[in-house]
């Protein structure tokens, strides 16, 4: 066997110890963005949850708080770390807002999510 063909088979051990952490990490990246996503979603759903009992005839922001929380329950999981829901209702309009902190596996990275819902209250038809 010549010199060249052994050095040609062992550049591959080189690419494939140096391209395996590369591959695993975006793999991890992809994940993590993932399951950013899927938390956005269930923070958005919560929200709207909430903002449907805020903006129901003659509700409260605790009516809100509680559709919200209520939802929370059933959805979050461990998935929402920290989660804060904020309801605010005056006269003509029914305002929710939930912050919360996506766990994430990789070192460093903090991903906070947020959504803000509004929708005028309801009126009795005259």
């Amino acid at each position: 066997m010549s010199t060249r063909t052994r050095r040609d088979r062992d550049d591959g051990y080189a690419e494939v110890a140096l391209a395996t952490p590369l591959m695993l990490v975006l793999l991890g990246a992809v994940v993590q963005v993932a399951l950013y996503a899927y938390a956005s979603h269930v923070a958005q759903s919560i929200a709207h949850h909430g903002l449907a009992a805020a903006r129901a005839w003659e509700a409260t922001e605790d009516d809100g708080r509680a559709g919200a929380e209520q939802a929370a329950a059933q959805l979050q999981g461990d998935l929402l770390q920290d989660l804060d829901i904020s309801v605010e209702r005056t006269e003509a309009t029914a305002t929710v807002q939930i912050t919360a902190a996506v766990p994430t596996f990789l070192p460093g990275l903090e991903w906070p999510v947020e959504h803000t819902v509004s929708a005028p209250v309801e009126r009795p038809a005259p």
